[in-house]
């Protein structure tokens, strides 16, 4: 699944950022599998977010600026039908959305848990 791969992308970029021993921009989007264009876009969606990730040419690296870094969680789980009624409640779970970390992808998940009850 793409959306796991940017996830673990993020989890990478965080980690390297945390450590500031990124290297350079070239260097860096090569670690990640990704351009340097996609890259750029990658630290202007954090930076949406109100992280700003500055490159250091003193030591040759990205580092935080204005954090010490992101708590980045990701799990995924299938629920059986009685999670489902519980978590939803019996009813309609729609799901949008839209990112340029996913490649400007749309997620929209939907699905009718009221038929389960």
């Amino acid at each position: 699944m793409e959306f796991i791969k940017q996830i673990e992308r993020f989890q990478v970029l965080n980690k390297l950022v945390k450590d500031e021993c990124t290297g350079r921009p070239e260097e860096l989007a090569r670690r990640l599998g990704v351009s340097r264009a996609k890259l750029y876009l990658m630290l202007e969606e954090l930076r949406d977010y109100g992280v700003e990730v500055v490159f250091s040419k003193k030591i040759n690296s990205f580092k935080y600026k204005n954090c010490s870094g992101l708590n980045l969680n990701f799990s995924l789980k299938v629920l059986d039908e009685n999670e489902a009624r519980m978590v939803l409640g019996g009813e309609n779970l729609t799901f949008s959305l839209e990112s340029k970390i996913l490649d400007g992808a749309l997620l929209h998940l939907k699905h009718d848990y009221s038929r389960i009850i």
